[in-house]
């Protein structure tokens, strides 16, 4: 549960964040992607932590899209998967983050292609 708030957050905040400068001139947006790891839902100002200063990345989250939902694996690599192909992690072949449990299988379709 706890790498899911992690990973919510960070795509909530960056995942589409747009480039308005840049949209009109080009047919496809800009995307950022910014992925962190042991960092918690709650860490930063804009999902409500009064204590930690994260003035920048409130900004940036507040001037972005929010990615709200999005289930994840409580370890990185089936997470990484997840993200990259928009499939559940378990469909994508990667289980683990040791014994080859990390690579994804050949047919899967990651969103650069």
């Amino acid at each position: 549960m706890y790498y899911f708030l992690c990973v919510s957050y960070i795509f909530i905040a960056c995942l589409f964040s747009l480039n308005s400068t840049f949209s009109h001139a080009r047919a496809q947006p800009n995307i950022i992607i910014i992925m962190t790891d042991d960092q918690g839902y709650g860490d930063f100002g804009v999902t409500g932590n009064d204590i930690i200063e994260t003035s920048v990345i409130n900004q940036f989250a507040h001037e972005s899209v929010r990615f709200e939902r999005f289930f994840v694996s409580p370890v990185c690599a089936p997470t990484r998967a997840a993200l990259l192909t928009g499939r559940y992690y378990l469909r994508t072949g990667v289980t683990g983050v040791t014994r080859r449990e990390e690579v994804m299988n050949t047919e899967e379709v990651p969103i650069a292609e």
